[in-house]
């Protein structure tokens, strides 16, 4: 969290717009973003399966093998950790069901801004 910036749900407490760019700096965790604004609630295979699906449409020479799997570790000890550190998400690890928090409107904005780049039409 930001000390010298103010947060942006004006809490006093919340992340600052410095936390989501930071969020927003890396696809997948964009992905994660854009699947949950879809459905609020989701498996992460799920989740996993559907960034897979986007970065094979964007590179179909992408090895595939286990590509699933590397994205699940990756969003269980990456992704989704820094998603729940700024309030965007639950996850729960015995049931791997993560949950879309209520965000603030800068986080659909800035998905706005990212879906055409992002997402393959």
């Amino acid at each position: 969290m930001c000390d010298d910036l103010p947060p942006v749900d004006g809490s006093g407490t919340g992340p600052c717009l410095d936390d989501f760019f930071a969020v927003f700096a890396n696809y997948r965790r964009r992905c994660v973003l854009h699947h949950l604004r879809e459905e609020q609630c989701v498996s992460l295979g799920a989740i996993a399966r559907q960034i897979a699906a986007w970065e094979r449409a964007y590179r179909a020479e992408i090895d595939s093998e286990n590509l699933i799997d590397r994205i699940e570790t990756e969003l269980i000890h990456m992704h989704l950790p820094k998603l729940r550190e700024v309030n965007l998400v639950e996850y729960d690890r015995q049931s791997s069901i993560v949950v879309y928090r209520d965000p603030p409107a800068i986080v659909s904005a800035l998905l706005d801004l990212c879906t055409d780049r992002d997402i393959p039409k």
